[in-house]
């Protein structure tokens, strides 16, 4: 363990509270630090010095005069430390380093196909990490920590992904995953469910700053989503990021994996948009898209959609119309100012991600009542989980 990792547990209430404020808003004078701390001059020069001996904290620049001496403005040092932030998902998995303001330095991703057992991918990743510290941007920096933002449901405080569904390789269940990277990287691990990663970086330093209350939905083989409300992340049973996905859309629809049936996921998400296309086509419709039905995927699908194929157009329009209406339940229960809708399939597919919006706002009571803000992407887009599993490690350092 780094004895950087020390200094930042160990530091008082509010030395964390500086470096934080600084993190997430410097550069600042001391008069702006005092203003938004209450602290006096004198107990701020005490706190923070020992942090600026350590150089977590540095001089950064100088700033304007507003008469006499122009003040030093102090951040957070974005020079000299990096986190390592991963993200296992079941179609890929990214690792990135980024510094202490979530800046990615550098990234690799790798595709998950049926050979990656959990043992195969920790070994990539651990071959990823290994190679990467010898780069010139990252030679001279010290790894603090490691974030991971992972599939659920899973057991938090013990490191375990408990059952995540629909990976390609068989073995995921009941994974000690964080005890696997830990080992192997010789960091402390910090762990959350990928879509709480997500929602925590657009939170703090994304589109959804300076907000109290977003959501955050990842489309892929499944439908991810984490909530942000007063400041809090809305926690599921198990840490499980599907819970919305398995909300019941229609009783009478068909049976999903989790035994219900007409649940969100069972129309909206990677998985049952292909299977609902490929079922149409075998049953003897016609599509513009040259290619044999066994080699059709979603990527097909949404572009042969936005090129006029009445087939993909009109499954994706379907999906579209019952998430935007489990959508327009969640709005209701939640409020959220900010929804980013994010993941392979909405960067894939406008078409989509226009209807949903649409629906939702046409069936949401309360969008009548207040402005809800949507984007597509998000602020981090594709880096959204492995930065915020970064910035998940940061947090969590400065809470203990």
């Amino acid at each position: 363990m780094t004895k950087v990792i020390d200094t930042l547990k160990n530091m008082n209430r509010d030395g964390k509270n500086i470096f934080s404020i600084l993190q997430k808003n410097g550069p600042l004078t001391k008069a702006q630090i005092m203003d938004l701390t209450k602290l006096k001059l004198t107990t701020l020069n005490r706190i923070i010095k020992p942090i600026i001996d350590e150089k977590l904290i540095v001089e950064a620049s100088i700033g304007e005069s507003t008469g006499g001496r122009r003040p030093s403005l102090y951040d957070v040092n974005m020079t000299d430390y990096a986190f390592i932030g991963i993200d296992i998902s079941r179609i890929y998995t990214q690792v990135i380093f980024a510094d202490f303001k979530l800046n990615i330095i550098h990234k690799e991703r790798f595709s998950m196909d049926s050979s990656y057992s959990p043992e195969k991918t920790v070994d990539r990743i651990t071959d990823i990490c290994k190679n990467a510290i010898h780069m010139a941007e990252l030679m001279n920096k010290e790894l603090i920590a490691v974030g991971l933002g992972t599939v659920g449901p899973m057991d938090i405080y013990k490191g375990i992904m408990k059952s995540p569904a629909n990976f390609m390789s068989k073995g995921w269940t009941g994974t000690p995953i964080k005890e696997m990277l830990q080992k192997n990287l010789n960091l402390e691990v910090y762990m959350d469910n990928g879509a709480n990663a997500a929602v925590t970086v657009e939170y703090l330093f994304g589109y959804g700053k300076n907000l109290k209350n977003i959501a955050y939905f990842n489309f892929g083989i499944g439908i991810r989503t984490g909530a942000i409300s007063d400041g809090n992340i809305v926690r599921t049973i198990n840490d499980a990021e599907d819970a919305f996905a398995h909300m019941v859309i229609d009783v009478d629809g068909e049976k999903c994996i989790c035994g219900n049936y007409g649940c969100v996921e069972c129309y909206s998400s990677i998985k049952s948009i292909t299977k609902n296309f490929k079922k149409r086509i075998a049953m003897g419709e016609s599509t513009k898209i040259q290619k044999s039905i066994d080699d059709i995927n979603y990527i097909d699908i949404s572009l042969a959609a936005q090129n006029g194929d009445n087939v993909s157009e009109e499954v994706i329009k379907k999906a579209a119309e019952i998430f935007g209406t489990g959508l327009s339940n969640f709005i209701n229960l939640l409020n959220p100012e900010l929804i980013i809708l994010s993941g392979p399939l909405i960067m894939v597919s406008e078409l989509f991600y226009k209807i949903s919006v649409a629906t939702a706002k046409q069936k949401c009571y309360l969008s009548k009542h207040s402005n809800i803000f949507f984007n597509r992407g998000g602020y981090f887009k594709e880096n959204a989980i492995s930065a915020g599993a970064a910035a998940m490690a940061i947090e969590n350092l400065l809470r203990e």
